[in-house]
């Protein structure tokens, strides 16, 4: 039964309205704060074999040890300057000022080929816009994305259905190789 959600977030501010939301969908749930690897590794691991781990905006790299110990997965909730996750950037594409974003929830594996993106939305940042507001854009779409799956991510599912697999895990059919 799924009873902690371990938190990674960017900043102090964010853990308090993530978990009232996911508290929403289930009240029974307990909640960890983490800014640092440090700090999962302070979590006791009788903990870990009921949690999911959720890292919302953060960069931390996660430890094989810790993700073997999560009971209900891990997922990441990330921004990325690109239109199609997965696919190559178009021609016309500039890395220095780029205009559309992926804000993107994935599962968190140690096996690179069974990550998938469970969530995905775009947005298109207008061209006169100004960095700090390009970044506020992003993020409040990230926060949307995060918003709608919340129900998800309370949810007792060990594993979240996938909406775009990784291209290794895919086995060939017989079309593909005619």
């Amino acid at each position: 039964m799924l009873k902690t959600i371990i938190l990674l977030t960017d900043t102090v501010p964010q853990q308090q309205p993530l978990a009232n939301l996911l508290r929403e969908h289930n009240r029974e749930l307990a909640f960890c704060s983490a800014l640092r690897a440090n700090d999962l590794g302070a979590i006791d691991p009788d903990v870990l074999s009921e949690a999911r781990l959720v890292s919302f905006a953060n960069e931390v790299a996660i430890s094989e040890k810790f993700l073997l110990q999560l009971g209900y997965g891990a997922y990441k909730f990330y921004a990325a300057p690109v239109q199609y996750p997965g696919l190559p950037p178009a021609p016309d594409e500039s890395d220095d000022d780029p205009r559309c974003y992926s804000v993107i929830a994935q599962s968190m594996t140690i096996w690179p080929d069974f990550k998938k993106v469970v969530g995905l939305e775009t947005v298109t940042v207008p061209d006169s816009t100004v960095p700090a507001e390009r970044e506020r854009l992003v993020f409040s779409r990230l926060a949307h994305l995060f918003w709608r799956m919340s129900g998800m991510i309370a949810g007792e599912a060990a594993d979240l259905p996938g909406i775009i697999e990784s291209s290794e895990s895919q086995r060939p059919t017989l079309a593909m190789m005619n």
